[in-house]
């Protein structure tokens, strides 16, 4: 295997923060000691990311359309990102700010975890929560790394590159770290996950929902085994998190319906509830510098890539609910309505999930930072990773007993029933969404319907078998339940879907296509940040460029 290399000298995150330049200065030895509990848990506090993915791989994803070049609403980081383009545009939502920010989150965890071992190692119940918060840190922050910025987990391919896995703190400056294989990179987040499970507590946090608390950290382990095809494990650490009854694990997105709208930015008291650590269905809240609430919010009904109204009731949100109302099934027959935008320069559906809070840093000049507040897990999710990994079990019962436990619970209209006979013949199940060309490619249609083609590295029955339209179905419910936050692509790379880059025209609908994201595209895999490939590091290869040869650089990671 062709061993590269990247030096990942991080920004130091300690008990007491030095500015990037001091860092440079000094070696990290000059750092506070994390050598009591105290100054452990006030470390931890910071393992956790302070940005998100959700704004670039929303945008790369089939959620959004082309509204025209003559829509002005645009930003050459949107433009870059939606294009499937090497991103250079800075946004404290860029690929890089990502990158640099869980890297961080690794180093943080890594200080914990040696400083609990110069204090004698996990000796007492509460260095023992403590230590297996640091190793859920560190896996969680790696495996967001690997799924990002690699191809996705293929058991058939052991040299696809992966990231590097760092498991200690840094001792010198510049040092070199191996970039592994996705298969090391997901062997590593086994190890590290399943060390933590047993000891996951919740004793010392203040707020345990922005903690890998017991339920966040099944959560977890139920989406790494189900990427990582390993389903009885998912299934396992899912049945921890939903217990004899899951419907109470679930959000009650009917009660949003009743709240008054908001400002056109924050959507307050809608958004500000969907966060609450009291719901039983946030299990995980990240913070984030992000504009999300705006893009897919109330401000969001002008941008030139939007989730339209021609997705909206073809793709998403009205052709899911032609499911239980195959004549008449729209948008009206949500739990919770969605917000539809239409006028010059606006066409959008959106549903306010996430709220758009600014920390004002210069009062004068009226400046600062956008922030919103997610939940990386939600009982939701994970009932819907249950009823994949039975599918792929091929216990359609079970999967129909968890879809329908999902439908009831976002449909108005609460008596609706899966069954496979359900799934088997509907009338969108019948239909696929691009047509195939002369050439058996499906590359000619320029039309949309719920169905996608599935080109998974994994086995599964043909095309229109019962086992295929099952995995239609839970991923078109995956599709709307992680609407606006970046989700989907993660599904779109796991099962190979193969998405278009449409034009709409005036009337809203597709003109024209500019370019596909076939299946073995490597553009899959969000590129290796500038500033890291700009040192010499060997980047995600692209169409038409090979890459190859061994490098060993130096990168000093600094915000």
């Amino acid at each position: 295997m062709v061993k590269k290399y990247i030096g990942i000298s991080l920004v130091a995150l300690c008990l007491g923060l030095t500015s990037c330049d001091d860092f440079l200065d000094k070696l990290p030895d000059n750092r506070t000691e994390a050598n009591t509990e105290e100054k452990i848990i006030k470390l931890l506090v910071s393992a956790y990311p302070t940005h998100d993915h959700m704004a670039f791989t929303e945008y790369a994803s089939d959620n959004v359309d082309d509204m025209g070049a003559n829509n002005p609403n645009t930003e050459r980081f949107l433009d870059e990102i939606y294009g499937w383009i090497d991103v250079t545009e800075r946004d404290n939502q860029d690929p890089e700010s990502y990158w640099m920010d869980l890297y961080q989150c690794i180093e943080t965890a890594n200080m914990a975890l040696e400083g609990i071992e110069s204090m004698g190692g996990a000796t007492t119940t509460k260095l023992k929560e403590m230590q297996a918060e640091a190793l859920m840190c560190r896996a969680y922050a790696h495996f967001m790394l690997v799924n990002v910025f690699a191809t996705h987990y293929n058991a058939n391919d052991p040299d696809a590159l992966g990231v590097s896995y760092v498991t200690e703190t840094e001792k010198e400056l510049n040092p070199k770290y191996e970039r592994e294989t996705v298969h090391q990179n997901y062997a590593h987040i086994q190890e590290d996950l399943e060390a933590a499970l047993p000891y996951v507590g919740d004793s010392y946090y203040n707020v345990p929902k922005y903690h890998f608390n017991r339920n966040a950290a099944y959560a977890f382990a139920t989406r790494f085994y189900l990427y990582y095809e390993k389903y009885d494990k998912a299934i396992e650490y899912a049945n921890k998190v939903l217990g004899t009854n899951p419907q109470t694990m679930l959000r009650d997105w009917a009660v949003l319906n009743t709240m008054p709208d908001g400002t056109r930015y924050q959507q307050d008291p809608t958004t500000n509830h969907v966060i609450q650590t009291t719901l039983n269905c946030n299990l995980l809240l990240h913070t984030s510098y992000s504009s999300q609430g705006v893009y897919f919010g109330g401000f969001s009904t002008g941008h030139r890539y939007s989730h339209c109204a021609y997705l909206g009731e073809n793709e998403t949100i009205s052709a899911l609910a032609k499911l239980w109302n195959p004549v008449n099934g729209s948008n009206a027959d949500y739990a919770y309505l969605v917000k539809r935008y239409s006028g010059t320069n606006m066409d959008a559906w959106s549903q306010w999930r996430m709220p758009y809070l600014f920390e004002i840093t210069d009062p004068v000049a009226n400046i600062g930072f956008s922030h919103t507040v997610y939940a990386a897990f939600t009982g939701d999710e994970v009932l819907l990773n249950r009823a994949e990994a039975y599918i792929m079990q091929k216990n359609y019962d079970k999967a129909c007993e968890d879809m329908t436990i999902w439908l009831r619970n976002v449909v108005a209209a609460r008596y609706n029933t899966i069954t496979l006979d359900t799934a088997r013949v509907n009338n969108f199940m019948k239909g696929m969404a691009y047509a195939y060309d002369e050439e058996g490619k499906a590359k000619a249609g320029i039309n949309s319907s719920l169905k996608k083609h599935l080109h998974p590295k994994f086995t599964i029955d043909k095309e229109g078998s019962d086992q295929e339209n099952m995995i239609q179905l839970v991923l078109a419910m995956r599709r709307y339940e992680t609407l606006h936050e970046g989700k989907r692509w993660f599904d779109i790379k796991r099962w190979g879907i193969e998405i278009p880059r449409r034009v709409m025209n005036g009337d809203g609908v597709p003109e024209k296509i500019v370019d596909w994201l076939v299946v073995d595209d490597p553009r899959r895999a969000i590129q290796i940040p500038q500033k890291v490939r700009e040192a010499g590091y060997t980047p995600n290869p692209r169409p038409g460029k090979p890459v190859g040869g061994d490098q060993i650089v130096n990168v000093i990671a600094q915000d």
